[in-house]
């Protein structure tokens, strides 16, 4: 194969052996002998970028690995240089996929670890503010230009999960993409963000997304020769949105090129009114996000509708109370810089790094020593990588195993205790094993031995401190700006009050319907609800049911 390296001029090369999970000795002897011919050349070991069991998952997971390599280390080393040429001296970190802040020369080694990162940013940010407000059970919703994503957080930190899908035959659907195996915060994400195109499908039915219009043209009220109905549109013609002050002013919004969009595109097409058709857009995007969410959580043995809804994104605050409404939920928290709010949560992660190794273990034969000296050893390897980023951090460390029943086809995350490990272990790691998969699935299978197939071991530095919730005495609320009609899916078309967010100081109480405005986005208080600003100048809107 050498010769054909450099004939064909290859870029980067993925080395994935058939056992390679269990003994890396071939797979790093084949990159010694193309590294002699070839120094220089970008290198994946599937031993390296995904140690586990299961050939497909990690050769696809490796070969994504080298195919973004070159692109991403060339992008990540000119992108060091500017930032040193700028005199910026600080460390320099890339965010993962999994949440945890990497080093540069870890992100070129693993670039595939970084495809989620902008979602995983969000969810950070939403489980600080869980932290912040006490929240013990919460539901992230970010909602932005193209996509929405929620993510469910128990106890101030988000779910975690090894699988995630990319390059998707159908957008969206899973199990129509390439399986990687990474470290990836879980949530569900759907086509449903402000650039939505609404449309009307061949049998005749309005549908919302997947495709969007993007930034460029993006919705066709940018003017600037978008010509699809979008969210965004939607929003406007609502009169949710201020056309001379969207994005602070710098982006004037077409209301006349917004209703041509939806009558060519949806009202004409179904023969039904315009505002029918205006209306259906708002609908039906809020009732595929309330949907996957529904099966989200139920798919994860969860109960959404007792969680605090925590609303960010550019178009996040617009859709959170109608959201809400659907989801039966009653407190929704739109932090400070909700609209860049993924950004926010960077600078909020920790330096992390999740090790994993496929080690085939049973219970009813443990080898206590061989599971201690396997986690020991990955622990040194991901203390080092953590290291590199915060020498003198204090850390925080997380085991996992991936375990099941003998005989099954698929594993569940259980949480390990930390070594020493002895007589008494694998009884321990049964009662963990018991205890999730109870409470996932309401049962045990009795008389079936336990299995570990693969270990997980993270290192990362301690979280943030939650901010202390001030106690703040009720200020007087401002006069609002303005009135405007609105239209509110619960109660059609309502005057709604108008305020600048910056004016309304912590401690501020005020009833529904009322339209919070601010640079990136306008938080909807619809009839039936109640805004409070919390102590730390978070937006808190509360539902009053019947009989309140």
């Amino acid at each position: 194969l050498l010769a054909r390296i450099e004939e064909e001029d290859v870029e980067a090369v993925a080395i994935g052996l058939l056992h390679a999970y269990a003994s890396p000795s071939h797979e790093q002897r084949v990159a010694q002998i193309i590294a002699k011919d070839f120094p220089g050349l970008p290198l994946s070991l599937s031993s390296e970028a995904c140690p586990e069991i299961r050939e497909y998952e990690r050769q696809s997971t490796t070969v994504a690995n080298a195919y973004v390599q070159p692109l991403m280390t060339r992008y990540l080393k000119a992108l060091d240089t500017a930032i040193k040429e700028r005199g910026m001296s600080c460390p320099f970190f890339l965010m993962t996929s999994g949440g945890g802040l990497t080093t540069l020369e870890t992100a070129m080694r693993f670039p595939v670890r970084l495809v989620e990162s902008g979602p995983a940013g969000g969810a950070i940010l939403a489980a600080g503010i869980a932290r912040d407000c006490g929240i013990s059970e919460a539901v992230s919703f970010d909602m932005g230009g193209t996509t929405a994503k929620i993510c469910l957080i128990d106890d101030g930190a988000p779910q975690l999960s090894r699988y995630f899908e990319v390059a998707r035959a159908y957008r969206h659907m899973k199990g129509s993409g390439l399986p990687l195996k990474i470290p990836v915060i879980e949530m569900v994400e759907i086509g449903a963000g402000g650039g939505s195109i609404a449309s009307v499908d061949a049998v005749g039915r309005l549908a919302v997304g997947p495709e969007s219009a993007g930034a460029d043209p993006g919705p066709a009220c940018y003017g600037r020769g978008g010509e699809d109905s979008t969210v965004t549109d939607a929003d406007l013609l609502m009169d949710r949105l201020d056309p001379t002050h969207f994005a602070g002013g710098k982006v004037a919004l077409s209301r006349e090129s917004a209703e041509t969009a939806v009558r060519e595109r949806v009202a004409a097409p179904l023969e039904i009114p315009f505002e029918e058709a205006v209306h259906g857009i708002g609908e039906m995007v809020d009732e595929a996000m309330a949907g996957a969410a529904r099966v989200h959580a139920i798919e994860w043995g969860k109960n959404i509708a007792r969680r605090s809804m925590i609303a960010f994104g550019g178009a996040a605050p617009l859709h959170a109370a109608r959201l809400a409404q659907k989801l039966d939920i009653d407190h929704i928290v739109v932090p400070t810089g909700a609209g860049v709010g993924s950004a926010i949560g960077f600078l909020e992660a920790p330096v992390a790094f999740e090790v994993i190794r496929s080690r085939y273990l049973r219970l009813d034969s443990f080898e206590a020593s061989a599971a201690e000296n396997l986690v020991k050893e990955m622990r040194a390897e991901a203390l080092a990588i953590v290291r590199q980023g915060a020498p003198d951090a204090a850390t925080l460390e997380q085991r996992t195993a991936a375990m099941r029943y003998f005989g099954q086809g698929h594993e569940i995350t259980v949480a390990l205790p930390p070594p020493p490990y002895g007589p008494d272990t694998a009884t321990t790691f049964r009662e963990s094993f018991e205890e999730a998969y109870r409470r996932l699935f309401g049962r045990l299978i009795e008389d079936l031995e336990i299995e570990v197939l693969s270990w997980s071991l993270t290192i990362s530095t301690e979280p943030s401190p939650a901010k202390a919730l001030p106690e703040v005495s009720e200020e007087p609320t401002p006069a609002a700006g303005k009135w405007r009609e609105v239209h509110d899916p619960a109660a059609g078309r309502v005057p709604m009050a108008i305020y600048d967010r910056s004016a309304l100081r912590p401690g501020v109480r005020l009833p529904g319907p009322a339209l919070i405005v601010e640079d990136q986005t306008t938080t909807v208080v619809p009839v039936g609800f109640d805004l409070r600003v919390n102590g730390l100048g978070y937006l808190e809107l509360f539902r009053h049911r019947a009989g309140d």
